[in-house]
């Protein structure tokens, strides 16, 4: 007998997804996520929230990295390559991942900005960092029923304005989980995600978004004559 979304009131993220609400949801994201992001066989890919359900088995090196928040904490099956860290703080080198996955993450960090910039130096130049946050405007963030409905959901024009200050260069931004929470089937969301997907609904559940390191955004373009007029630099003497 199922366990109806109405008596499911969530302490954390990993009991959500031990049931067959957060079972479907994983699912029907994991779909999208295929469509979307770079093939991981043998690169290197950080997930910060709570990713278990979604972290790419393909991929050389997965770590999952969960907040210092309630959602995100309990873990079902815990592992040596995972750990809680500070959102502002990650414990990994600089440009040591290929991609970097956030999922319930976002949207309960404390400094925004600083959390994106950490991302930002961990990630290579090339590496791609994979979003899924709760839509402002959508079912989803106004239940606690989901993991989703805790936090901070963000607008599109919010989300977007966030990776531009924190210099990332969107590739891709659609949104998902177009059915309401309580109506969440496999059949019924793969026919509304095909929908939205088809007509653009701002009504998803979710932002899904793709990413870049926005490397040269603050560095001014000097062509060769305007440099000529610039004063140069005289090194002192020793």
């Amino acid at each position: 007998m199922l366990t109806s979304l109405a008596r499911i009131r969530s302490d954390d993220a990993a009991t959500f997804y031990e049931s067959r609400q957060g079972q479907r949801t994983a699912l029907l994201l994991n779909e999208r996520l295929r469509r979307i992001i770079p093939p991981m066989r043998g690169r290197r890919i950080l997930g910060i929230g709570y990713t278990a359900p979604y972290l790419p088995e393909s991929a050389e090196f997965a770590v999952s990295a969960r907040l210092l928040h309630a959602q995100t904490q309990k873990t079902l099956h815990p592992s040596s390559k995972d750990c809680i860290v500070d959102s502002a703080r990650l414990p990994f080198d600089d440009l040591s991942m290929d991609a970097v996955l956030v999922v319930h993450g976002l949207e309960f960090t404390r400094v925004a900005p600083d959390f994106l910039r950490a991302i930002w130096r961990t990630l290579t130049d090339n590496g791609v960092l994979i979003l899924i946050v709760p839509n402002r405007s959508g079912y989803w963030a106004h239940t606690d029923a989901t993991p989703f409905g805790h936090g901070s959901p963000y607008s599109s024009r919010q989300l977007t304005r966030l990776l531009d200050q924190t210099l990332f260069r969107i590739d891709h931004h659609s949104g998902a989980l177009m059915a309401p929470p309580a109506a969440l089937s496999a059949t019924q969301g793969r026919i509304m995600e095909q929908i939205g997907r088809g007509l653009r609904l701002p009504c998803g559940g979710v932002h899904l978004v793709t990413a870049r390191k926005n490397a040269y955004a603050g560095i001014p373009m000097i062509d060769d004559k305007l440099a000529a007029t610039l004063p140069q630099q005289v090194p002192r003497p020793a």
